[in-house]
Parts: structure tokens; sequence; C-alpha cells
């Protein structure tokens, strides 16, 4: 059956695309080499957190708000469509100070971001603690982000991959894209394995093997996997009540009990492997952040590859190919660019012109780099 988009990558920016595109009565077909979601979806923390996660102002942080901005109808429509509460939480996040540098570095990103107008409030050593007991006594300082929330990306890929469904997407999964079909400069539809699907515009959105799969079209993109290693502890109590970060890990709090610690970010090629160094400097940093856990047993680590690019960003939008759209690349912030990637790929598809917000992760600007 010819579909009007078919989109390749059933993660959460491709999960997400084709939620939005069904939702605008298309018909829509999602291809996953593997399971949807299971890969770097499934593996992320689930922070909705671009004041704290931010290197500096720009259009990237811009776009980071704006995705912000759209998470709460985003993960009712969600939880509304398929009956899987995604979770999420609005209690904010709080940077605690170990060091001098960090005090700097504190000072520095809450003095632009108040600058822009948003919310940082440095709080006193004895409000940190009212709020988190569990804090390390050495902290010397702390910074509360209200407006850095948290949603439980397992929850959420599960409500996407049934929303899908129940509006209709065909969702293939185990099945690899082995390949574009282009006929003049012009992407007619995708082959997946033996099968030739017939689409209107096909959408690239398969994280790190998106390069692979566009090379033979004559695109070089550099989508490079950074492996991000985490580890879940539990114990009898819950120490930690809000997103706690340090220079060295981040904790969540989840609400079936879980305390996540993360993330490494590692360049070993495509090997997904858990190490011993990696969960050890993750417990390492989360016991300084918060003693209490080194009683807290150990119930899961885990693994995942996230797309990078040679600057860090995404690529967004236009191809240089007809019919052809990418949005991948988003490296650490997935989860959290899901509902704008989706929102303005979808204007895009239905204006037939890029919308200007995309302009500065077009994969042109590699092109004007060489």
């Amino acid at each position: 059956m010819h579909k009007d988009v078919a989109v390749v990558g059933g993660g959460v920016i491709g999960c997400s695309i084709a939620l939005r595109l069904a939702q605008s009565g298309l018909k829509v077909a999602v291809i996953e080499r593997g399971q949807i979601g299971r890969e770097a979806s499934w593996a992320a923390a689930g922070m909705v957190a671009p004041q704290t996660e931010a290197s500096g102002p720009g259009p990237f942080f811009d776009l980071c708000l704006q995705s912000r901005s759209l998470y709460p109808e985003f993960a009712a429509a969600v939880t509304e469509l398929s009956g899987i509460d995604a979770e999420y939480r609005d209690q904010g996040s709080l940077c605690i100070e170990l060091t001098d540098d960090d005090r700097r570095a504190a000072h520095q990103w809450t003095t632009w971001q108040r600058d822009a107008g948003l919310r940082t409030e440095s709080i006193p050593l004895d409000t940190m603690r009212k709020m988190e007991p569990a804090v390390t006594e050495l902290a010397t300082g702390a910074v509360f982000v209200p407006n850095d929330h948290q949603v439980d990306n397992r929850r959420l890929m599960s409500g996407l991959e049934l929303a899908l469904r129940k509006l209709g997407v065909e969702v293939i999964e185990g099945q690899n894209a082995s390949g574009l079909i282009v006929e003049r400069n012009r992407v007619t539809g995708i082959l997946c394995g033996a099968r030739r699907i017939d689409a209107g515009l096909v959408v690239i959105a398969a994280g790190c093997w998106s390069g692979q799969l566009l090379e033979p079209a004559g695109l070089k993109v550099e989508t490079i996997p950074a492996r991000g290693q985490m580890v879940a502890l539990k114990g009898l109590q819950q120490p930690i009540n809000h997103v706690v970060h340090s220079n060295r890990c981040y904790v969540i709090p989840r609400l079936d009990g879980r305390i996540l610690v993360g993330a490494t970010v590692e360049y070993a090629g495509f090997q997904k492997g858990i190490t011993a160094g990696g969960i050890s400097s993750l417990l390492a940093a989360a016991i300084e952040v918060a003693p209490a856990l080194k009683s807290c047993e150990i119930v899961e680590a885990w693994s995942g590859l996230r797309p990078d690019t040679p600057d860090h960003l995404p690529i967004l939008g236009a191809s240089g190919i007809d019919n052809l759209l990418l949005a991948t690349g988003h490296f650490r912030n997935g989860i959290l660019l899901a509902p704008v990637t989706a929102e303005l790929i979808a204007a895009t598809i239905s204006s037939g012109q890029l919308v200007p917000e995309l302009l500065p992760f077009s994969i042109a600007r590699f092109r004007h780099a060489c």
C-alpha cells in the first residue's frame, strides 16, 4: 500500500513525527530495525531540562525551550491515546555545587539565563537541605531550576507505540531499511528487506544508523554513536525527591521507587556493552552527591547509543534530495526535542516549505564548512 510518509526509525523522534502526521490524517508507516523504542530512547533518562543542560544561548537553546513548552500537552496526548501514563513530573531540578569551579560555573549560566528572563533560584543551604536532606553535607551551594522537568521515557515510548497502532500507523519492526528508492533526485519510497514501500515522502530518523542509510544516496551525514551507560538503584526508602545534578552525574527519582544515575559519554563505535569502569564511576559520583545511596541495591544497568554529530547539534529538515527529510543527530536531547521536532517536521510537510526554526540545523551547514 502506498504511504503518504514513511518514517525510518522507531525511537522517540520517529514515533513522535509519525504520531503528529497520523493525527493530521496522513497514512504513515514506521520502519524500525529492532523493536520500537528500545534503542537510545529506552536507555535515556527522560529529563526535560533545557536550562540545566544548556551550554549557552542561541538557536539550539531556543529550540529546546520551545520543545519544553510543548511537553505537557504532548505527554497528555500520548497518555490519552494510549492509556499509559507517561509520568510527566514538574518538580524542577536541583544543581548542587561541590567546588569553587562549580560555584563559578553556576554563576555564569544562571546570569545569562536570568538576563534572558528565565527562572533560576540560588537557594540557601538550609533550604536545599529541607528540599533534599540526603544531599551531601559537602555541598557549598545550590541552584533550583523550577521549570526543568522529567518524564518516564520508557512509559512514554510504550505509550507512543500503542498510540501509533491505534491511529492506524503501520509499524514494521525487525526490518532494516536497506535503501532509498531515488528517481531523478526524488525519493519515491524505501526498500525494507524484500519489500518495497512506496511513499510520497520519507523521513530519516534512524539515530546513529542514519548515516549508513543515507550514504548510498550520496548524502554524507555523520551520525556518530555516543555510548551512554546508566544504572538504577532502589532502597527501602527513596532518599531523593527531585532531579539532582552535580558536575559528575545526575540522579533521578522515579515514581516506582527506582533512582536512575547517569550518564557516561563514550565514543566506542557501535559497542553497546556495560563496563565496570563506566558503572563504577557513576556509582562513585552518585554516592558523592547523596551518601545514603551507598546502601541501595543495584537493580539494573544498561547502555544506549545516542546519535551525535560533529557539532553536537541535530540535523533537521531538507536533505538536498526531493521528498527526503532528515530528523536525526539529537545526541543527548532526543526525549526533550521530540515534541518540537515532530511539530516542525509536520509543518514543513504540510506547507511544502522548510520552516525558519529548522534552518540552523540544516545539513547544509556541513557542506558550507567544507
